[in-house]
Parts: C-alpha cells; structure tokens; sequence
C-alpha cells in the first residue's frame, strides 16, 4: 500500500469523531460550531508544533516570511471559509455525515485542476497522473457518496416539465 493511501484511510477515521462531536457539542452544551472549529484547529497546530519539535524538525515550522504570508492569506480566506461553513452546516444538517458529502465533491474539481495546471504551468507544477481509471474510480465514488447522502437515482433521469 502506498503511504498516501495509508494516511488517507488514518484521516478519514480520525475526522469521524471531530465530525460527530460537532453536532454533539451544539445540542449538549449549545456550541456554536464556529467556537468548537477555533479551538479544534488551535489544538492541532499545537499538536502539530510539538510533534515536528520532538521529531527534531522544529527548524521547519517557521518558513520564508513571503511563503508564511501566503500560507496565512490562504488561510485566512480560503480556509476559514471553507471550515467554517462545513463546521456551521455539519451543526446544521439532518444527519452530520452529509455535509462532509457534499465537501468530498471538491476532490474532483483538485484533481482535474491538478492536471489543467501541471500541463499549462510544468515550471510550477510537478505533473500528475490522471489515466481514466482513475477519473473513472473518482465519479464512482462521487455518485455513491450521492447516493449515502440520500440522493436518488430518478432525481437524475428525470424529464423536465
């Protein structure tokens, strides 16, 4: 197995209990979700710092001021956005599983971007595989995620009027 494949399956089981707490803390102790994300994400950049600096890579945590400001800028926008809203709709939704669904779906739109950007821009990009197995394999799992999240298959054969 390969080790991106390895750490994908450990990232997927350790989300489920953050996912699952999220809902929970809102209707056992009235949490905004927003609150749970800000403390949940300064637990992780702490654990994170600490495991670089035991592992003897605290040299790393600190990169080139100009590559930390783009890091912070994209975080500041994109990811307090992009975790903010899941957090709020996973507190929001019927079920906490179908928010995170809806999320996976950005897996393909970076795939397809990855290979648009390795072949116009080699210079900034390292290239990428993208074979139609694998194109094939990803709406596969796009269609079942649909399908879990309660879609149905007549939503989509169905004739408009």
């Amino acid at each position: 197995m390969e080790i991106w494949f390895s750490k994908s399956i450990l990232a997927t089981l350790c989300i489920v209990p953050s996912f699952i707490a999220i809902p929970f803390m809102k209707f056992r102790y009235g949490l905004d979700p927003l609150v749970f994300l800000s403390w949940y994400f300064g637990a992780t950049a702490i654990s994170i710092a600490v495991y670089l600096s035991l592992s003897g890579r605290g040299g790393e945590i600190m990169p080139p001021m100009p590559v930390l400001a783009v890091i912070l800028l994209i975080g500041a926008v994109f990811g307090a956005l992009a975790n903010g809203a899941l957090f709020q709709a996973i507190g929001l939704a019927p079920n906490p599983g179908l928010p995170p669904v809806m999320y996976a779906t950005s897996s393909m739109l970076v795939f397809f971007l990855s290979v648009a950007l390795a072949s116009s821009f080699p210079a900034l990009f390292k290239p990428v595989v993208a074979d139609p197995g694998r194109v094939i394999g990803i709406v596969l799992v796009l269609a079942g995620l649909f399908l879990l999240a309660g879609g149905k298959v007549s939503m989509l054969f169905r004739s408009g009027g």
